[in-house]
């Protein structure tokens, strides 16, 4: 087997068992959106969520997802989050945007778990 050869199968199984553990970590197949709120997914559309009187919906901007990998680490920050209610995370177009119970956390501490996570968060910005 070339050495050329070697390395493609080796980077193929690499973005396989990301995939694996992607889907293992967040229970969804990487590119699907974990939230049940299908209107979450784009910031454009959001005016359209009707959020309950103790819910906001914050986006999170250029986090530094390159990968699937990325998505799923900071869906398990956003996971321990008490008050997070759902959340779609783009790794495309590197943001989240999460809606939150305002009696039990804020913005901050959001950011917080993501940058605690391993990953930076450059903007932040309310959406209600």
């Amino acid at each position: 087997m070339s050495a050329r050869l070697r390395t493609v199968l080796i980077v193929a199984a690499s973005l396989l068992i990301s995939a694996a553990l992607a889907f293992a970590i967040t229970g969804a197949w990487p590119g699907s959106e974990k939230s049940t709120d299908s209107a979450v997914t784009q910031p454009a559309g959001q005016a359209s969520v009707k959020l309950a009187a103790d819910e906001k919906r914050v986006l999170l901007s250029e986090l530094g997802l390159v990968c699937i990998s990325c998505r799923a680490a900071v869906g398990s920050a956003l996971d321990k989050v008490d008050g997070v209610k759902s959340y779609s995370i783009d790794v495309e177009q590197d943001w989240a945007v999460v809606i939150y119970k305002t009696g039990q956390t804020s913005p901050k501490t959001i950011k917080e778990a993501i940058v605690n996570g391993g990953y930076k968060v450059g903007g932040v910005r309310e959406l209600d």
